[in-house]
C-alpha cells in the first residue's frame, strides 16, 4: 500500500442518487441508504463551519463527470494540485459531435490572490488577481480567502445527488467584488472541496454549472 492515502467516491448513475463509498485503507463500501441513515435529517440546511473542512481538504483532487444540456453535452474534469486548480470541459453535440473543448487553469498564490494561468477571457487585472472567480474554480477562491485570513465563518449543508456539500454564499466567497446580478453559491464536496454545484436561493435548487448524477471523486493527501 502506498503511504498516499486514496479516497474515491463513485456515484451510481442513476436519478435516486444511489452511492458507493470505498477508501483504499479499509476496502470499506456504503451503500446510499447507508449513508442516508448515518446523516441527521435535521443537519441538512443547517451551519457548517468551514475552517476545520478546509484545513482538512487533500492537495490534489480530480473529479470527473457531465452536465447535460438539451442540445449538447459537457464532459467535465475538475482538478486541484497543490496551489494550481484547472477545468477542462469538452463539449459534444447531438450524436456526439465534437464542438470544442475550453480549458481554464488558476494558480493561488502565498499571499492568496488568484491568478488565471490559461483560458482567462477577462481584464488584465482581473486576470492577474480576480476577486471575481466563480464556477467549478470556486474553490480556488475559498482557498485563497483561508490564505489571507478572511475565510467565511460557515456554509450551508446539503446533499447533491447523495454527496454531502457545504455552499457558500456568493457574497461571502467575493468580498472585494460586486454583487453577482444572479446569486449562485457555489457547492463543495465536504471532504476534498472540489465544486459538484451550484445553489439558487431564489429557485431553491442546484442549477447552471452544477454535475449530473454519475460523476466520481477521487483526491489524495
Amino acid at each position: 500500500m502506498t503511504r498516499r492515502r486514496r479516497l474515491l467516491i463513485a456515484l451510481a448513475a442513476c436519478g435516486a442518487g444511489a452511492v458507493a463509498v470505498a477508501t483504499a485503507l479499509t476496502g470499506a463500501a456504503l451503500t446510499g441508504a447507508a449513508l442516508a441513515a448515518d446523516r441527521e435529517p435535521s443537519a441538512l440546511g443547517q451551519r457548517v463551519d468551514l475552517a476545520p473542512l478546509v484545513a482538512a481538504w487533500p492537495d490534489r483532487y480530480t473529479v470527473t463527470g457531465m452536465k447535460s444540456e438539451p442540445l449538447y453535452t459537457e464532459h467535465i474534469e475538475i482538478t486541484r494540485d497543490a496551489d494550481v486548480f484547472r477545468v477542462r470541459i469538452d463539449v459534444l453535440g447531438q450524436g456526439d459531435a465534437a464542438l470544442g473543448t475550453q480549458l481554464s487553469a488558476v494558480r493561488v498564490r502565498a499571499d492568496g490572490t488568484v491568478s488565471w494561468l490559461d483560458g482567462c477571457a477577462k481584464s488584465a487585472e482581473l486576470c492577474d488577481d480576480d476577486t471575481e472567480l466563480r464556477g467549478f474554480l470556486a474553490t480556488a477562491a475559498l482557498i485563497g480567502l483561508a490564505e489571507q485570513g478572511r475565510l467565511p465563518e460557515t456554509g450551508t449543508a446539503r446533499v447533491h445527488h447523495g454527496v454531502d456539500v457545504v455552499c457558500v454564499a456568493d457574497a461571502d466567497l467575493h468580498p472585494d467584488a460586486a454583487p453577482a446580478a444572479v446569486r449562485l453559491d457555489p457547492c463543495v464536496d465536504r471532504a476534498t472541496g472540489a465544486v459538484l454545484a451550484h445553489w439558487s436561493p431564489d429557485s431553491q435548487a442546484f442549477v447552471s454549472a452544477t454535475l449530473t448524477p454519475g460523476f466520481t471523486v477521487e483526491a489524495s493527501l
